[in-house]
């Protein structure tokens, strides 16, 4: 399972135009941890994973899938360079975006059930 975690988090990051310095950055560790994490020497914390996963617009459950089948909600930077001020930002607008999909989801279920 660590594997798929890993390989997930990796796809994400790369998916969003993260590099791995700057994914370390936003977490506040440094570049090594995100390499060693990715390559399996290393666990990543979960707190870090939660922060991640805010960037990534994913809960952190779907890191454990298998198959990614959800919609990363992923940014179009303008800069090549972006702040952690400006990733926490994007982070928070991704949780509201993922918590308006999840309502909308079981309001469907309970309308339908």
């Amino acid at each position: 399972m660590d594997a798929i975690v890993r390989e997930n988090f990796k796809k994400l990051r790369e998916q969003i135009g993260l590099s791995q310095e700057q994914m370390a950055q936003y977490l506040m560790l440094e570049q090594s941890s995100i390499s060693k994490f990715e390559n399996g020497s290393r666990p990543l914390q979960m707190n870090s994973l939660e922060k991640a996963c805010s960037l990534f617009g994913i809960p952190v459950n779907e890191l454990f899938k298998n198959e990614l089948k959800i919609k990363v909600l992923a940014p179009s930077f303008r800069k090549s360079e972006l702040s952690n001020s400006s990733l926490d930002d994007i982070a928070k607008i991704n949780k509201i975006a993922s918590n308006i999909i999840e309502m909308k989801t079981i309001l469907e279920k309970h309308n339908n059930g």
